[in-house]
């Protein structure tokens, strides 16, 4: 072979596979030392090689295989050079073995192919599957700090306001219609935040409990729900009400469940800011 000429890709292929007699890989090995473009192939074929190595389970294939390859590599190329009609390539042929057809789907490349496309597959989609699960475990965590950031800026704040040399406490006494009740009622007007915790009777399904600060003029203004509808901190609850607003008592009422724009049920609780 003279420098001009350059070896055909399959040869390189076989040559990076090992796939081929050891009389003819010397001069082929001569040739790559001596040009640059043969050598760029064969060290991108052999890198090919090693991808598949590494892509799929490694298996000896029969060992009659090798023999039934170098075979067909050799009638091809007698052929080639006896005849003056093209010929199919070695790539067409290669991995034909004896008394089977050329597209029969047994050939040597499939046996390679085949499982390395399928383990190609087989990583991507557990790439993917795994991609998407930390996805969601981010998602949720940064979602459960975000709460916990929520719920300790809305904590020192309830401090600060219990801490508050203007935060006022409003004891709450029960009625007649609710003679055993008692509640406290911590309230600061600047801030518009009312904390309270009560003893109540247990309602029924259908009613509620509801808190209301009483302004020194205007309507009732509600302070929330006691129980399942309020925004509750252990046995406390919290409600917000508008700023500045002086308050001249607080009273619980009993509503239909989800609460009322005014008062309407009796009285349970009561006290004077």
């Amino acid at each position: 072979m003279s420098s001009e000429e350059h070896i055909r890709l399959e040869e390189l292929e076989l040559l990076a596979l090992g796939a081929l007699p050891e009389d003819e890989v010397a001069a082929l090995q001569a040739h790559v030392s001596g040009c640059d473009e043969c050598a760029v192939k064969l060290a991108q074929a052999r890198g090919d090689a090693a991808m598949l190595a590494f892509a799929v389970q490694q298996e000896s294939p029969a060992g009659t295989i090798r023999a039934e390859l170098m075979a067909r590599v050799r009638a091809n190329r007698e052929a080639e050079a006896h005849s003056a009609w093209p010929v199919k390539p070695v790539e067409e042929n290669r991995g034909v073995v004896a008394g089977q057809k050329a597209d029969s789907g047994s050939g040597w490349w499939n046996w390679v192919l085949v499982p390395a496309a399928l383990a190609l597959a087989l990583v991507s989609f557990a790439l993917s599957w795994q991609n998407r699960r930390i996805a969601s475990e981010l998602q949720r965590e940064r979602k459960a700090a975000e709460a916990m950031i929520r719920d300790r800026e809305q904590i020192e704040k309830l401090v600060g306001v219990l801490a508050a040399p203007d935060t006022v406490t409003v004891k709450l006494a029960g009625t007649s219609d609710a003679a055993n009740a008692s509640g406290v009622v911590k309230f600061n007007a600047k801030a518009g935040i009312v904390l309270y915790s009560a003893d109540l009777p247990t309602l029924p399904k259908d009613k509620s409990y509801q808190m209301w600060l009483v302004p020194v003029n205007g309507a009732p203004i509600s302070a929330g729900l006691l129980g399942p509808g309020g925004h509750a901190w252990g046995s406390m609850w919290t409600a917000d009400v508008p700023a500045n607003t002086p308050a001249k008592a607080f009273a619980v009422t009993i509503e239909s469940v989800g609460g009322a724009p005014q008062p309407t049920g009796p009285k349970v609780l009561l006290g004077a800011a």
